[in-house]
């Protein structure tokens, strides 16, 4: 996962070893403070090597499909 691993230097050796399907959005929240958390997420969404479909992927979409129990169906 990206907890505390969203920058350009943790993600460009992750990609050389596996797809963007296989990493998972991560925070370490309460463990990290706050600022730490934020910068980790801004270097997350502004890292240029995700195409948007792969963001969002890396962001909910790998969980998802990596844990389909805990998929709940909209509420109607």
């Amino acid at each position: 996962d990206t907890a505390l691993a969203g920058s350009r230097n943790s993600l460009l050796p992750t990609l050389e070893v596996t797809t963007a399907d296989h990493i998972l959005f991560g925070t370490d929240w309460p463990a990290a403070p706050e600022p730490t958390v934020v910068r980790n997420i801004d270097n997350l969404t502004g890292f240029d090597g995700f195409s948007r479909a792969e963001l969002r992927g890396v962001e909910r979409a790998n969980a998802l499909t990596l844990f389909p129990r805990f998929v709940r169906e909209p509420r109607r």
